[in-house]
């Protein structure tokens, strides 16, 4: 009775019959539940003039993130570690990392589309020789160069749709870096 009482006095007061507290976990549990798994695919294309020198694709599921500001839920890292001598007393031996770097998030939209955030990072040996077997770059003290992009970008898609970004031009031999992203959902 005594908490009868009580429920109907504030309620008379217009005050809230639970904490504070337990109501904002509550709205807090109810936005950080996963929706609905995204497929994303992101394929990378390096074209000569029209010839196609290499495509990498990446492919993966992401949990769609109701919760408000930009949050990457997956990160792939894929690739190669390069040892490279340092020339010093103790000469040792380090290495580089060579490879790609997704870190992916996707966010809702109220309208049906979906927000999709990359941050990218793609390294690579630069080759130094081309298929004919003229030198293309020379390499200072017989190191390796290393190709290097990075890319932070939002974009807004509907399920089923691709995006073709351009992304680069090398600068030492002209090739077209372009990346295609599409999403679909998982049923």
């Amino acid at each position: 009775m005594r908490n009868l009482t009580c429920l109907l006095l504030l309620a008379a007061l217009g005050l809230p019959s639970k904490p504070a507290f337990a109501q904002d976990k509550a709205k807090t549990e109810q936005r950080i539940k996963p929706s609905i798994p995204v497929k994303v695919q992101i394929v990378f294309t390096e074209l000569d003039g029209e010839k196609k020198v290499s495509s990498l694709p990446y492919s993966f599921n992401v949990l769609v993130d109701d919760r408000p500001g930009g949050r990457y839920s997956v990160n792939l890292r894929t690739g190669i570690r390069v040892p490279i001598e340092v020339e010093a007393k103790d000469a040792k031996t380090t290495y580089l990392d060579i490879g790609t770097n997704i870190d992916c998030g996707v966010h809702a939209e109220e309208d049906g589309r979906f927000r999709v955030l990359l941050n990218v990072e793609r390294s690579s040996l630069y080759p130094n020789k081309s298929t004919e077997g003229e030198r293309l770059v020379n390499e200072p003290n017989g190191l390796p160069l290393v190709r290097q992009f990075r890319m932070s970008d939002e974009l807004l898609l509907r399920d089923g749709q691709t995006s073709d970004l351009i992304l680069s031009t090398d600068p030492l031999n002209g090739h077209v870096l372009k990346a295609s992203v599409s999403i679909t959902i998982v049923k």
